[in-house]
């Protein structure tokens, strides 16, 4: 994300302590670099919140699944430098949001908050899967 662009999502978002992302950026995120989700500093994690169970009915291709109840494996499987984005089902839910400001203040330092979920990236046009098979 360009600082400019990271400026202009602070200043939206008011007092949040993390930064918001788009459907586009995000889209162009993977498109261009994909997550990684297996090392612990470089490259993005792209983490849905929710239950296991509505992972596993519908999620955003490339994201891997951390339940909110599960917040202390970020630290096991990501040093506080990596920059996380995290989703959950909606705009109408707010586990992504209490996820993001939950790790900044266990100390990560780039976190994004992919606000749209699981809906607004379907609604989007883009493709989500359910069970590992695309939809």
């Amino acid at each position: 994300m360009t600082q400019s662009n990271e400026q202009d999502l602070r200043s939206e978002q008011g007092k949040k302590p993390y930064s918001v992302i788009s459907t586009d950026e995000l889209k162009a995120r993977l498109d261009r670099e994909g997550a990684d989700n297996q090392s612990r500093r470089s490259g993005f994690a792209f983490v849905n919140v929710l239950p296991q169970e509505s992972f596993a009915a519908e999620h955003i291709p490339d994201s891997v699944n951390i339940p909110m109840k599960q917040l202390e494996a970020f630290e096991r499987l990501f040093d506080k430098e990596k920059e996380v984005v995290v989703y959950c089902a909606s705009k109408a839910c707010d586990a992504s949001e209490h996820a993001a400001s939950e790790l900044v203040r266990r100390g990560f330092r780039s976190v994004y908050e992919y606000q749209a979920g699981t809906e607004g990236w379907r609604n989007a046009g883009n493709k989500t899967m359910k069970d590992q098979i695309e939809h």
